[in-house]
């Protein structure tokens, strides 16, 4: 038989508190984020007080330096620019077309890539805005008539067309190469052009270098894109064996608490408003703490990864050695997702330039001393190796292989071709050059 009973039993449980993910998530912020974070708490937690980026600086500055006159940086934003859409818009009204042709190249326009190609199927278009072949037709070419020469093409074969067909002053034998050679131009087979062609080798160079000066992506010409800029969440500052690491001010965000608040709480106010007020001056306090804890932890993570990496503070990349997550936990006897936090979308303004704190952490290849050395360092090899090679005998993977292991560095074909792509590095036969 069944039966039920009440038992006590005694249990250990891990629980995150609210507070706690809270400390974690403004960890795992970049400085730009924090500063977006804590004006929103701002706004909701009456008693919490922000001081601008802006504002530290200029106090520090003073303190520094006296009166200071700071011009206000919404004075250097950029005016707003026109999109690609908007200036192909701006072109078809002046060409006074009918509805139909006008709606339809105008949804082309929208469409375009933004290297200003036209990837969508035509009979697509013509389904989906319910009009004929012809009125397509007719759209896609009034759209490939706007400037610049060559938006709208379907590929880059139609794209160079359109800018020799307009150029009155194209080659000759461009249109024919491009149209029929286009595979053979771009492997340097200039032999088979030249037999098809029935034309001199010094005129066929003269056409490739033509047609190699026109623009494959004409839509980078009249694009509008943003510029984006990295502010560092630390600064690194050192001559030789010695450096130091500081907060840039917006990972370090100045914060405080509203004393008239902590005051009003002592007056006999309402049960309701007093316990408003002393859960907002406790979630302030926590947060200033979590900031702090924030500030201490990523001092002592990017200076253990400096201590790691003290070739790279006098080296540059060439000076970079293997290093992991585990290894600065290790150091610091932190958890690696606690380190891992720290360094998420973070950046690092050292002598060599601006460096996200993961680019520091890669794996480590052998070498034939027994040693390893950083992939990064391996792949800023490739790269020299190959800017400085003959361009008309190009080095192979296989030959950068061979390269590598007479510098003690072991490394597979395979593995070569895939930091060469990873660089965005063309293959030998593709960077070939016929002098």
């Amino acid at each position: 038989m069944i039966g039920y009973q009440l038992v006590q039993d005694q249990r250990l449980k891990l629980n995150i508190t609210p507070e706690l993910k809270q400390s974690i998530h403004i960890l795992s912020l970049s400085g730009y984020e924090l500063m977006q974070y804590l004006q929103e708490q701002a706004l909701e937690n009456p008693v919490l007080e922000l001081a601008s980026t802006m504002e530290f600086e200029v106090s520090r500055r003073r303190k520094a330096r006296g009166n200071l006159v700071v011009q206000d940086p919404f004075w250097n934003v950029k005016q707003a620019q026109d999109t690609m859409e908007a200036k192909l818009e701006s072109q078809l009204r002046l060409l006074s077309l009918p509805s139909e042709v006008y709606q339809t190249a105008s949804f082309m326009a929208g469409n375009l890539s933004d290297d200003g190609y036209l990837d969508i199927v035509l009979a697509d278009i013509g389904s989906q805005l319910n009009v004929s072949d012809a009125v397509v037709l007719k759209a896609l070419d009034q759209l490939q008539s706007l400037e610049p020469a060559g938006i709208g093409g379907r590929n880059l074969r139609e794209c160079l067309l359109l800018q020799i067909t307009r150029d009155p002053e194209a080659d000759p034998f461009a249109y024919e190469i491009v149209n029929r050679y286009l595979s053979e131009l771009g492997n340097d087979n200039v032999g088979r052009i030249v037999a098809d062609l029935k034309i001199s080798k010094d005129q066929a160079m003269t056409a490739t270098r033509y047609i190699r000066s026109l623009n494959p992506r004409p839509g980078l010409a009249i694009g509008a894109f943003e510029e984006q800029y990295i502010v560092p969440d630390a600064v690194i500052e050192g001559q030789g064996d010695h450096f130091m690491v500081s907060l840039h001010p917006s990972s370090a965000p100045r914060i405080s608490i509203n004393n008239e608040y902590r005051e009003w709480v002592k007056l006999e106010q309402s049960a309701e408003a007093v316990s408003y007020v002393d859960h907002c001056l406790k979630s302030a306090l926590w947060i200033s703490r979590s900031i702090e804890m924030r500030k201490m932890t990523l001092l002592k993570v990017i200076y253990a990864m400096m201590e790691e990496q003290r070739g790279f503070l006098t080296g540059g990349v060439k000076g970079l050695i293997p290093m992991t997550l585990s290894t600065i936990s290790s150091r610091l006897d932190m958890h690696e997702s606690t380190v891992s936090r720290a360094v998420h979308d973070k950046f690092l303004l050292t002598p060599h330039g601006v460096f996200p704190l993961k680019y520091f952490f890669s794996a480590g290849l052998s070498t034939s001393d027994g040693g390893s050395a950083s992939s990064r360092k391996v792949k800023a090899r490739i790269k020299e190796l190959i800017d400085s090679e003959n361009k008309t005998s190009p080095y192979s993977d296989q030959k950068i292989v061979n390269l590598l292991f007479t510098e003690g560095v072991r490394l597979s074909r395979r593995t070569v071709t895939k930091y060469r792509e990873e660089l965005k590095i063309l293959s030998s036969s593709s960077r070939r050059r016929t002098i």
